[in-house]
């Protein structure tokens, strides 16, 4: 169409009004001006819908607002449903943009060929304290190996020829709370065919991950990410949810409980540093990285901490794995059916 942006920017808020409005101001500074926003305000209460209507200068501003709140795949749809353009880029609310990022993932996509780029997260975030600190190097670090073919749907930073999602009918819709929706879009992308790239280098910082969205981060998604596992054909990502570090996590908790146990013997003892060294080897060079980065009493912090929310994950992991188990035993199936992995 004559005038049309060659990229729609789609955006899901919810009380997002501060975050939102970073994620503005730093658009309004990109390089790449060939672009429009088309944003849903999920059900805000916060002023999220007046921050985006200032912001209809700089750059034309598409906004769909939902009376209530109805999660973040709805609201991915209404704002999907706005797009004009041949190409989307997907942000979220609360990430700001260098001003070469879209042109950046511009030249990714044509660069791989693919039909889909994702970016990650900046090693720092945009604030906060050290959990925030922790998380965003965490995070950041995690994707850094895993570069070429991909399979989860990178939704904070990603951009995507049309017709993907023409033919997907964009997201599967999951009700709140179920933390599914990038994981098993990303399988849909590839079943459908789609090449599905992840480019380390494109980078957005985000807002600061304090100790609540942490705590759902290390319980409730690793029990949703659990169930994809399951029923996604029992594969695991090349970034973040790897075999390494689930072998990793899950023997943090092993090496504390035989440490415990090592005043009974020698193989008690033996075991525990065993365990330690799996924890260790699939933490290292993440500790490593945040050594290089910020120094040694940062990656002892993040030694810490990463043993720590290990507990509480692998407990989450073994409940949520016992649960499949059982179904299968009973010749339930998955908990998530098919409808969520195909195209």
């Amino acid at each position: 169409m004559p005038g049309t942006p060659r990229i729609a920017i789609v955006t899901a808020a919810y009380n997002a009004a501060s975050g939102v409005a970073g994620l503005l101001e730093s658009l309004s500074r990109s390089g790449y001006r060939d672009f429009e926003l088309c944003c849903c305000d999920d059900g805000s209460t916060d002023g999220t819908a007046e921050v985006l209507e200032r912001f209809a200068g700089p750059f034309p501003v598409r906004l769909a607002r939902h009376e209530v709140n109805r999660g973040v795949t709805a609201a991915r749809n209404s704002a999907l449903a706005l797009a004009r353009s041949p190409l989307l880029v997907f942000l979220d609310a609360d990430v700001v943009v260098e001003p070469d990022t879209l042109s950046r993932l511009l030249d990714a996509l044509e660069r791989s060929k693919a039909d889909v780029v994702c970016g990650v997260y900046a090693p720092k975030p945009l604030g906060g304290g050290l959990s925030a600190r922790y998380y965003a190097s965490f995070a950041h670090h995690s994707f850094l190996g895993a570069g070429g073919a991909y399979n989860v749907f990178n939704a904070w930073c990603a951009i995507a020829r049309r017709e993907v999602f023409d033919r997907l009918g964009g997201l599967r819709v999951v009700a709140q709370g179920v933390e599914i929706e990038n994981e098993t879009l990303g399988r849909r992308i590839v079943a459908a065919g789609y090449l599905l790239v992840l480019d380390p280098s494109i980078a957005v910082a985000h807002a600061p991950r304090d100790l609540r969205k942490l705590r759902l981060i290390f319980t409730s998604r690793v029990y949703w990410w659990v169930k994809v596992f399951f029923a996604g054909g029992r594969r695991f990502e090349t970034a973040l949810t790897t075999p390494s570090y689930a072998a990793g996590t899950v023997c943090a908790p092993a090496a504390l409980a035989l440490a415990l146990l090592s005043p009974l013997g020698a193989p008690w003892a033996a075991a525990a540093l065993a365990a330690a060294a799996v924890f260790l080897g699939a933490y290292g060079p993440f500790l490593a990285f945040a050594w290089r980065t910020e120094g040694a009493g940062f990656a002892a912090l993040c030694a810490a901490l990463s043993f720590c929310w290990a507990l509480p994950a692998s407990a989450c992991a073994a409940f949520s794995g016992t649960e499949e188990l059982a179904r299968l035993v009973l010749g339930l199936g998955p908990t998530l059916g098919g409808e969520h992995f195909e195209p």
